[in-house]
């Protein structure tokens, strides 16, 4: 059984973590096949959104921690990290497509950094988010000492960090991590049909909003004024756009072509 599940439906890439048996933890042959798939998309893009799940009841625990192995990789561990789950998460934010991660069970160390890079976190019931990686005297990494503080604060990044308690979904929610909440039955349904929509959208201009909404975190006022006005130079100068205006004028649904 591939411990990845790669999907086309129409224009969006679903992409399925699928170790259900050690809730999807990430072993390095599919940590290293997700940075590849996620590499070419970000080079060549063929897909116009991505949605990210995992098989049976879990999202994904984390990294595969194997004692026989784990100690020897010690003197290698920062190139590992680098290069692997680190990343995975750039990639997830750079991609010039949306993401849409759909936590259908626990999502906890490097798991929930994958989470916390999708662009729309959609949850089931039963999700659990946990910086875990205090538990075993490990700390943040896959950017999530950055987005964790940057979508939550500071203090309760560090409460969530230090303490590495799990915080249910709703909860989740009421923090800005999640942008809806599912009974576990309707997750997957409700995933797929915000993934078509959006890969049916106006590609380009969802990927400057993504690349705006990155910037505005950091940086300065003047700065994001500069960004939004170039891209949106950029977004008046594709046929989506011109779609889009005749469409409002001639009273109908827009056809976007991602052009």
């Amino acid at each position: 059984m591939a411990d990845l599940l790669v999907d086309w439906q129409g224009d969006l890439l679903v992409i399925t973590l699928n170790r259900p048996e050690r809730l999807n933890a990430f072993s390095d042959e599919m940590r290293d096949t997700v940075v590849k798939l996620l590499r070419e998309e970000t080079e060549t893009p063929r897909a116009r959104a991505i949605l990210i799940t995992g098989a049976g009841r879990g999202f994904c625990s984390g990294a595969d921690l194997n004692p026989d192995t784990l100690f020897e990789r010690i003197p290698i561990i920062e190139r590992q990290v680098t290069n692997g789950i680190n990343q995975m998460s750039m990639l997830l934010r750079v991609l010039p497509v949306p993401v849409i991660a759909a936590v259908n069970g626990p999502a906890a160390g490097a798991g929930f950094s994958v989470a916390l890079a999708a662009d729309i976190v959609l949850a089931a019931e039963s999700a659990k988010f946990t910086a875990s990686f205090v538990r075993i005297g490990a700390v943040l990494d896959g950017g999530a000492s950055y987005m964790l503080t940057h979508k939550i604060g500071a203090g309760r990044a560090a409460a969530m960090a230090m303490l590495g308690e799990a915080i249910d979904a709703r909860t989740a929610h009421d923090w800005g991590l999640v942008h809806r909440v599912y009974d576990d039955s309707a997750l997957m349904e409700a995933a797929f049909a915000m993934g078509a929509k959006l890969a049916q959208g106006p590609t380009q201009s969802l990927g400057l909003i993504k690349r705006e909404i990155s910037v505005a975190g950091t940086a300065p006022l003047e700065e994001v004024l500069r960004l939004e006005a170039s891209s949106q130079a950029k977004a008046f100068g594709t046929q989506d756009f011109r779609e889009g205006v005749t469409s409002f004028v001639e009273k109908r649904k827009p056809v976007f072509k991602g052009a």
